[in-house]
Parts: structure tokens; C-alpha cells; sequence
């Protein structure tokens, strides 16, 4: 994959689906051995930070993660992840970037942010997942 060089200025678009912010804040989310325990895991950092599962902390988190993407230096690995359509049976592929970023809370405590992100043709990211570490 070659990619066209950008102005330094230019944004890089990203797009978080409300239902991604839902996980991070274990709301609704289908029970099972891997998702529910992260789901709780990601849960109890936020609550450590401060970040109720509010308007105005979902907010402070997608602006996190938004500005999470605008910074090449915080690109981690980025690979490849072959996939097949459970639907159609198809291959695919995912062009997946892994991003770390700092967190602030409103306790003054901080958190690692190890976030996924799927890189669309056009370079737009769209949000995948994202797991918080902190102690």
C-alpha cells in the first residue's frame, strides 16, 4: 500500500461508532468470555478516571480518540487481519492500525489508551476497539 503524501495541517477523518463508546463504558453489551470482561475491565478504568457514562464524558472520550489519530508517532503496529464474512462467506482483509495514547481523568489520574483502527482506502480511520490500562 503506498500512501500519497499529506499536508502537515490536513486532518486525518475518523469516524466512532456510537456503539464502539458503549463498550468502552459496558453498556449493553452481549455477554460472553471476552467481551464482557474486557467491556467491565474498561469500565472500572473509566470510573477511576472520573468519566461517568454521561454526554459529556462520552464526549471527552471520542475527542481523545479522534485526537489519538491526528498523531503518527503513536502508531504502534499495523498490520493486515484476514478475515472471512460470517454472511457470505467471503475472504476479506482489514488494513488495522494500533495506536497508544495518554488519557487524562478528571481524578488527575491517567491511563494508557491501546487503540484499533481499521484504515479505509480514502485514509479515513474508523474505530474498532480499545483497551484502557491503568492501575
Amino acid at each position: 500500500m503506498t500512501d500519497s503524501p499529506q499536508p502537515t495541517n490536513a486532518e486525518t477523518p475518523s469516524i466512532i461508532n456510537e456503539r464502539k463508546l458503549d463498550y468502552l463504558f459496558n453498556v449493553n453489551i452481549k455477554p460472553d468470555t471476552h467481551n464482557s470482561k474486557r467491556a467491565l475491565q474498561n469500565r472500572q478504568q473509566l470510573n477511576r478516571l472520573g468519566f461517568d457514562d454521561d454526554a459529556e464524558s462520552r464526549q471527552l472520550i471520542q475527542t481523545h480518540l479522534e485526537q489519538a489519530v491526528q498523531e503518527e508517532s503513536n502508531i504502534v503496529k499495523r498490520f493486515i487481519d484476514n478475515f472471512i464474512n460470517n454472511n457470505t462467506g467471503e475472504e476479506g482483509e482489514v488494513d488495522t492500525e494500533v495506536r497508544d495514547s495518554l488519557l487524562p481523568g478528571r481524578t488527575g489520574k491517567f491511563a494508557q489508551v491501546q487503540s484499533s483502527w481499521e484504515v479505509l482506502p480514502d485514509g479515513t480511520r474508523r474505530f474498532l476497539s480499545a483497551i484502557i490500562y491503568g492501575k
